[in-house]
């Protein structure tokens, strides 16, 4: 199985225009010597601004340096070509950097796992609840010394998934399965004065609804409501 381990930042959350990229070749072979990256490819791309900075430490002005000699857009159809010969794209955060990407690089048909949501490591984290990358990391007993720049994130997933070789054809097989599961939204039927047991289950207040709300894949919907005190509605 080939993969391809994407990390993108971007300019702000909200807009999302993209302002690096990275991304890292992985084989998952018959053996353990025969799994593991193969190659790595990454480059700023070019923005007018950068709300982010303070974040990513990315100063806009440095982006304008990836025109010259085409290299952003080089290394953007270098990604795009390898990601074509993958049977999976593998993002920590895919509901985010999936979109991103498929834009980016003309892919809508990329095949996409979130290694947060889709692949279980062990982690100790609230039943389908969010972590961050580095948290997962440092559980795992890897340095992390930078964070928040996207080859850095990249190369800490990739340390992930060695540190599970001998485990991860299972943990991948599962992970393609959940992946292709429908995402359904939960909503929490909770009083105002309850409304704390909805917050720490991971469920969210919208506030054009006046609803909380989660996303749960259809495959861990039994197994998510029975760890819940209160009731359920599925809004879709």
């Amino acid at each position: 199985m080939r993969l391809l381990v994407i990390d993108t930042e971007t300019t702000d959350i909200e807009s999302g225009i993209p302002c690096e990229i990275s991304a890292t070749l992985y084989q998952l072979g018959d053996s353990i010597k025969s799994t593991g990256a193969i190659a790595s490819w990454s480059s700023l791309l070019p923005v007018t601004s950068n709300k982010a900075e303070a974040i990513n430490g990315i100063p806009w002005q440095l982006t304008q340096i990836a025109h010259t000699d085409s290299i952003a857009w080089d290394s953007i159809s270098l990604i795009s070509r390898i990601a074509q010969t993958c049977d999976y794209a593998i993002a920590f955060n895919a509901d985010f950097d999936a979109p991103i990407v498929n834009k980016l690089l003309n892919l809508e048909r990329l095949k996409w796992i979130c290694a947060m949501k889709d692949i279980n490591w062990g982690y100790p984290a609230k039943p389908h609840g969010n972590f961050k990358l580095v948290d997962l990391g440092l559980w795992m007993g890897i340095g992390v010394s930078t964070a928040h720049r996207a080859g850095d994130d990249v190369r800490l997933l990739v340390e992930c998934l060695n540190r599970r070789k001998e485990s991860l054809p299972e943990m991948l097989e599962t992970a393609t399965v959940v992946a292709k599961s429908p995402v359904l939204e939960l909503k929490a039927l909770v009083s105002y004065e309850n409304r704390g047991l909805a917050s720490d289950a991971g469920f969210f207040w919208d506030g054009d609804r006046k609803v909380w709300v989660k996303k749960v894949k259809e495959c861990h919907l039994d197994s998510f409501v029975k760890t819940l005190s209160f009731k359920t509605e599925i809004l879709s």
